[in-house]
Formats: structure tokens, C-alpha cells, sequence
């Protein structure tokens, strides 16, 4: 009975968004919608929504998320082809936008498992599930993984499910056994929610240990970027005090 009251609960709240973005189209109900039928694995209605919406919104930032989520559509559809072009597409198109970041952080997952598509897949699954708050499921999801070629993302993905739990051991521990089963990778975001999470612990010295580090591995990178931007926080914070 519970279980039907929340499904009943989701399908009302799909159909209230469907309702919105025919009487007053919004990006910000597009993007809770689209989430919903990911979250549900109905693609198909996410690419076509997407479709349709294109003609409402003409920022060249909406057009650019569009694009995103299209892709985002394609690779949790299982199409990597279709996702990859459409990743490329957006950082060539609009390379200038904070987006073209997060698309960039795509393509370096599909890199990381192209010569094997079913782990690369499964990984795809374990962030759909943490993208549309499945948290369970994407724990139980990403330690099946930990063993295998992208057993780096694997963990990486399984520390932003336990930080979107608040579960701040558990997300430390995963880094941690990230660090000693694969301590050189190309997982750079994990070294940066390393740092993070120290600096929400106020462990100040140990961040800046991380970034630091990082900012001699990768100088003259986007990493790099946002290691030196965490470190003028730091900073920042040690003045006031």
C-alpha cells in the first residue's frame, strides 16, 4: 500500500510538470521533468521532450543544457556513440560556458571504459542513479564495480553518493580505499571532493595538502583551476580568523 501511494504520488507530480511546460514553458520544470523519466529509465520520452522544448528556449545557456541533457539521454539510454558526438557538439559549440565543463567531465568517463562498453555502461548506470537521488541503489550499483576497469569512477561516484547521504566516514572511506587500490588515476574530481570534504571537517591543513599536490600533477588544467580557487578559500577563511 505504501509503496503504491508513492508511486501514485511520482506520477502526480510528472503529470503536474507535463501540465507546466505546456501552459508555461520554464527551463527549470524542463529539467525537473527530464529527470523524472530518467529516473524512470523512459528515454525515449526524454530525448522527445527535449525535442520538442527545443523552439521555447533560445539563451544560448538553455540551448547549451538542452544539448547536455540530450546527450545525458543518449548514454543512460546505453547510444555511448550518439552521447559522445553530442558532447563534442556542445564543447565545440559553446566551449566558453561553465557547462562545457561538466560535458568535458563526460567524455573523460567514456574514455576511461571505451574498450569495454558493458562495465562502461554499468557505470553510466551508477550515475543515473546518484543524478536522480536513487542513493541505494547507487551504492549498491557502484560496488559492484570495484573490482573492474572503472573501478576509479567507481569509487569516486560511490564518495558523492555517501556526501549526498551526509555520510561523511563512509565517503572518506571510499576515498581512501580509493587512493590505495589505485593510487595513480585520472579521477581528478576525487581529489577535489577530497579536499572538500576536509574543508567542510575544518581540516584546513590536510585539504591544502591535496590541492596543492594536484596543482603540481595537473598545472595547467581546469583541475588545477579549481584547486587554486578552494585553495583562496582556505586562505580566505585562515584570515578571518
Amino acid at each position: 500500500m505504501i509503496l503504491f501511494i508513492i508511486l501514485f504520488s511520482l506520477q502526480s507530480r510528472a503529470d503536474s510538470l507535463e501540465n507546466l511546460m505546456v501552459q508555461d514553458p520554464q527551463i527549470e520544470t524542463l529539467v525537473q521533468l527530464n529527470r523524472y523519466y530518467l529516473a524512470e529509465g523512459e528515454y525515449h520520452k526524454s530525448m522527445e521532450l527535449l525535442k520538442k522544448c527545443e523552439r521555447y528556449f533560445m539563451k544560448e545557456a538553455e540551448k547549451a543544457l538542452i544539448a547536455f541533457e540530450t546527450g545525458n539521454a543518449y548514454m543512460f539510454a546505453g547510444d555511448i556513440v550518439r552521447a559522445h558526438d553530442m558532447f563534442i557538439r556542445v564543447v565545440s559549440t559553446y566551449p566558453k560556458l561553465g557547462i562545457a565543463n561538466d560535458v568535458a567531465d563526460r567524455l573523460y568517463l567514456i574514455e576511461a571504459a571505451r574498450d569495454d562498453t558493458v562495465q562502461l555502461k554499468r557505470l553510466v548506470n551508477v550515475v543515473r542513479l546518484f543524478e536522480t537521488e536513487q542513493y541505494p541503489a547507487a551504492v549498491d550499483s557502484a560496488r559492484r564495480l570495484l573490482k573492474t576497469v572503472v573501478a576509479p569512477y567507481a569509487y569516486y561516484y560511490l564518495a558523492l553518493v555517501y556526501t549526498a547521504m551526509d555520510d561523511v566516514p563512509q565517503a572518506l572511506g571510499a576515498l581512501t580505499e580509493m587512493r590505495n587500490e589505485h593510487p595513480v588515476h585520472s579521477v581528478y574530481d576525487a581529489v577535489l571532493l577530497e579536499a572538500d570534504i576536509y574543508i567542510r571537517l575544518d581540516r584546513r591543513r590536510e585539504a591544502r595538502e591535496i590541492l596543492e599536490d594536484l596543482i603540481v600533477l595537473r598545472p595547467n588544467t581546469i583541475y588545477a583551476l579549481r584547486a587554486r580557487q578552494r585553495l583562496s578559500s582556505i586562505d580566505s577563511s585562515d584570515l578571518r580568523e
